[in-house]
């Protein structure tokens, strides 16, 4: 089909450029300066934008970075309990968040496209999508019960040819328990056609979370045994590839251009015509 071919034109060179790394494993600044580009020999920073990225990056974070994600850290307690009991996130306003997006003349949604569907990672995600005509439904602080909340609109005002699925690290705010947020997450799934490829990428080891690192992988197990029952959603780890501090934004918890070009490489392997389900999953683990 048109998108996943759109999506497929970077997967060769980005199976090319993980082609080293064994799945699974962790992707360091080193893995990144070893690729090379298939039959061009040139300097690393000229030869893909994953040389120049790491080259950037390896003068680390600013001293005002780590005092932030110190900060954040030590305060993560503190915004949990507001998170939880003051402040909790509304539904019906996330859900007019979401329907806002791609809803005026200059912006209309477009159908039949691969879509994300998703939190904060989706919404810092736009500018630089894993294809050209690929559509962006993200809303910053969206957690898995809003996802769900507005997957079935989703559906129909898109009509998604796939899905970038995201969520589930929001409602570790709220005190939500892994299983909890894994019954959302089925009706997000569920609400999308059977027949559509859905990849879900699982939780990420930001900087600033550590307090959720148990949650995390409870989660995480949960919602990849939940999805190896389904018909045609893929389960993307990320727990150990995406460990790099320079993968993320001097806030520690959102991710960098670096980040979202390691995320734009899996999807469009994962993506690729006439991968297998059976396949793609061993890829994506």
């Amino acid at each position: 089909s048109s998108i996943l071919a759109q999506a497929a034109a970077q997967a060769t060179s980005a199976q090319a450029r993980f082609a080293h790394v064994r799945p699974g494993s962790l992707v360091t600044r080193a893995h990144l300066h070893r690729v090379p580009r298939p039959g061009k020999p040139a300097p690393i920073a000229d030869s893909n934008p994953f040389g120049r990225l790491a080259s950037s990056s390896m003068a680390g974070r600013p001293w005002w970075s780590w005092l932030f994600i110190a900060f954040f850290k030590s305060m993560m307690r503190i915004i949990v309990y507001l998170k939880t009991f003051v402040v909790p996130n509304d539904p019906k306003r996330c859900w007019h968040l979401f329907e806002a997006l791609h809803s005026t003349p200059s912006d209309s949604a477009r159908r039949r496209q691969l879509c994300l569907l998703g939190d904060s990672d989706v919404a810092h995600w736009r500018g630089d999508l894993p294809a050209p005509e690929a559509v962006d439904v993200g809303v910053v602080g969206a957690d898995m019960r809003d996802i769900a909340g507005y997957a079935a609109r989703f559906v129909e005002k898109y009509a998604p040819e796939a899905v970038i699925l995201t969520g589930g690290e929001n409602d570790f705010l709220e005190s939500r328990a892994p299983a909890d947020i894994l019954t959302y997450l089925k009706v997000a799934i569920a609400a999308i056609p059977s027949g559509t490829r859905i990849v879900y990428l699982g939780t990420k080891p930001e900087p600033v979370t550590g307090i959720f690192a148990a949650g995390y992988l409870e989660y995480d197990r949960l919602a990849r045994e939940f999805i190896e029952t389904t018909p045609n959603v893929i389960y993307v780890n990320n727990e150990k590839d995406m460990q790099a501090e320079f993968l993320y934004r001097w806030d520690g918890l959102h991710l960098s251009k670096q980040g979202y070009d390691l995320l734009n490489c899996k999807v469009n392997a994962l993506l690729r015509p006439g991968l297998s389900l059976a396949d793609a999953r061993r890829l994506a683990m």
